[in-house]
């Protein structure tokens, strides 16, 4: 997938228009996304993609930690990983809505 395809399929969402697709705004977790010290308030595409890897970091960085886990077992940093992972997707933007869109009825993707 490129870059551009993911962040263009998640801008609903990380531009806070929940009219047209994505997250709710009473959501607590998905709001609380706004409090990380690196999260960029910018409406630009680059804006938009420097969001989109802080809310991808924890699961990146579990899978490059798990061979290391499979090495020396720490069960609390395995169950904090998947806790933040299964907090960070509560954010829903890389589904399609595609009632809202026509463009996806033409995507070579």
């Amino acid at each position: 997938m490129s870059a551009y395809l993911m962040v263009s399929l998640h801008s609903q969402v990380l531009n806070n228009q929940p009219e047209l697709g994505g997250n709710k705004p009473t959501d607590p977790v998905v709001a609380k996304f706004l409090e990380h010290d690196l999260w960029d308030f910018g409406k630009g595409w680059k804006n938009l993609l420097n969001n989109l890897r802080l809310v991808i970091q924890p699961w990146i960085f579990f899978n490059l930690l798990k061979p290391w886990l499979r090495v020396f077992p720490v069960s609390y940093l395995s169950i904090g990983f998947l806790t933040l992972i299964a907090l960070m997707n509560r954010m829903r933007g890389a589904i399609p809505d595609t009632l809202y869109s026509e463009d996806f009825l033409f995507s070579s993707a």
